[in-house]
């Protein structure tokens, strides 16, 4: 789910080293809610696999490099499961901090409700949506919002000690379709005063590979005349 922000306060949310990504529209800010089936350690068969649910929440941003390159990604300051394995592995055995929360998914058919409850220390990260996908309609990349969402395969997230780390996530496709967003309620979004809603979208039967990445920050240097 995505809303639209002043890219001046998304840079108020955003560690050292990483500055807002503007599609010219704002900067996208919002929440990935995720329903995997059989994630497991790549050589290992789908069948000794376990399901997890989680959410993301997320700021688009964008970062150089030691080459000067510009690279488009996002940055996760929480992920939420019902997964005691993710909480218990996750920042240690494979990349990405889980925090436990409830999170219940229900659908009809037509209408997605997803209900995410964290304890009262992260209640901040709290998500309710209710969605159906827009019928007959597909995402084209080239459009900045959806484009800069399916296009950003770097997420940088604390880890346990508070340093960033990342993760590249592969997916098998990126056919994406917008969807309608019937309620939502978020505190992550509604903390920026100036989020206004964006396009969402939901991608189905995606197989995705999720590796380390090795990322080192440069600040940007501004020249002065």
């Amino acid at each position: 789910m995505n809303a639209l922000v002043d890219p001046d306060e998304a840079a108020t949310r955003l560690p050292k080293g990483l500055r807002p990504h503007d599609t010219g529209q704002g900067t996208v800010v919002g929440c990935c809610l995720l329903d995997i089936a059989a994630i497991r350690p790549a050589p290992l068969p789908a069948m000794v696999g376990t399901s997890l649910r989680a959410a993301a929440h997320r700021i688009s941003v964008e970062w150089d490099d030691d080459s000067g390159a510009t690279t488009v990604g996002v940055y996760v300051p929480l992920r939420l499961t019902d997964s005691r394995i993710a909480v218990a592995l996750g920042g240690r055995v494979f990349p990405g901090v889980h925090r436990r929360a409830s999170v219940n998914l229900t659908h009809n058919g037509e209408r997605v409700a997803w209900l995410v409850e964290a304890g009262d220390d992260l209640d901040a990260y709290s998500v309710r949506v209710e969605a159906s996908p827009c019928r007959g309609s597909t995402l084209a990349v080239c459009e900045p919002i959806g484009g800069t969402c399916l296009s950003a395969e770097v997420g940088l997230s604390p880890r346990h000690d508070g340093a960033l780390e990342a993760v590249r996530m592969t997916p098998s496709h990126r056919h994406a379709q917008p969807v309608h967003v019937h309620h939502l309620d978020s505190a992550f979004v509604a903390g920026f005063t100036s989020a206004a809603p964006a396009p969402s979208y939901v991608m189905r039967n995606v197989d995705v590979t999720w590796t380390r990445e090795s990322v080192r920050l440069l600040p940007r240097t501004q020249a002065i005349a």
